[in-house]
């Protein structure tokens, strides 16, 4: 009995020893990756972005809003830091990340939207925190989605498991190997797409339309977030960025929606641009869904927005 306790024993620390090592191996080298799901927040973490301007948001920042087209009218260096399939509470602790490891910059675009301040039981993406679970206000971020579960944060490497991809990517970027390079540009994502036919599946299946449900609590963090922006002298300038016209028909409290983020911009005196009545929004060419400006879509917005911003001298004021 006690030998068999004896090699139990033996066998645990052995076992741990090695979840350990490739925790490490694993977590250090996706640190490192260039990938599409690691490059942005591994630059951000590393304190390599140092951009003047940060655009913020969920996929209507990611494929919407072109750095090169913001650095050439307004010539400043721009990041775009937009979060697929994220509403505010990821984007608020990613930029939460970038203020600790990285110079503030002069002005932040926060793209908001119709699903911005909604809560979602599950976090799209988690995997891209996975290294980073020991920061500060990481887990505390995660663990109010489903994605980790609890043993995935308190056994090593466990989260991995499943995910045989980024294991090899982990292990091998730590030789300089890179299985996957992040083709985005400064965080840009184009999406040179036609129209994909999902509005119509959308409008059947909600005829009367739908109700935005914003959530408290992400509505009170915005305001902080917003009033800690003031505070830090940056420059803040919320937009919300056209949508496909006859979507915004079915969103039966658009109206609600816009007025918060109005009220919220005249009591930290910062600026509102709503682009949902622009022309764009008429133009069925400048998206490929409803939610989602093209390429050509997204360029003609981005020119519009940067020559807006311009107008302001916004960058000129301290």
């Amino acid at each position: 009995m006690k030998k068999f306790i004896t090699t139990v024993i033996v066998f645990g620390i052995i076992s741990l020893i090695t979840l350990y090592t490739l925790d490490y191996l694993v977590s250090t080298g996706l640190r490192k990756s260039k990938s599409d799901t690691y490059n942005t927040i591994n630059k951000i973490v590393d304190g390599t972005l140092n951009a003047d301007i940060i655009i913020n948001g969920s996929s209507k920042a990611l494929v919407q809003v072109s750095p090169k087209i913001l650095d050439t009218i307004l010539n400043q260096n721009s990041y775009n830091l937009g979060m697929d399939g994220n509403e505010f509470i990821p984007q608020l602790l990613q930029y939460e990340l970038y203020k600790k490891y990285n110079p503030k910059p002069k002005l932040i675009i926060q793209i908001v939207g119709n699903d911005f301040l909604q809560k979602k039981e599950e976090l799209i993406g988690y995997m891209r925190f996975a290294p980073y679970l020991k920061l500060n206000g990481v887990s505390a971020m995660t663990e109010q989605y489903k994605g980790f579960s609890f043993i995935d944060y308190h056994l090593p490497f466990y989260r991995y498991s499943g995910y045989f991809g980024l294991i090899m990517d982990g292990l091998l970027s730590n030789f300089g190997i890179h299985r996957q390079i992040d083709l985005k540009y400064k965080g840009y994502q184009e999406k040179d797409y036609i129209w994909d036919n999902s509005f119509d599946k959308f409008k059947a299946s909600n005829p009367n339309g739908i109700q935005i449900k914003m959530n408290n609590s992400s509505k009170e963090k915005f305001n902080q977030y917003i009033e800690s922006l003031v505070q830090d002298n940056i420059h803040i300038i919320m937009v919300y960025p056209p949508t496909y016209l006859p979507s915004q028909d079915l969103i039966r409290n658009k109206k609600e929606v816009i007025n918060f983020y109005k009220a919220v911009a005249k009591n930290n005196n910062v600026l509102f641009l709503d682009y949902s009545s622009n022309f764009i929004s008429n133009e069925k060419k400048y998206f490929y869904n409803s939610q989602h400006l093209n390429k050509n879509g997204a360029e003609r917005f981005t020119k519009l927005l940067a020559e807006d911003i311009k107008s302001t001298d916004i960058l000129n004021k301290k």
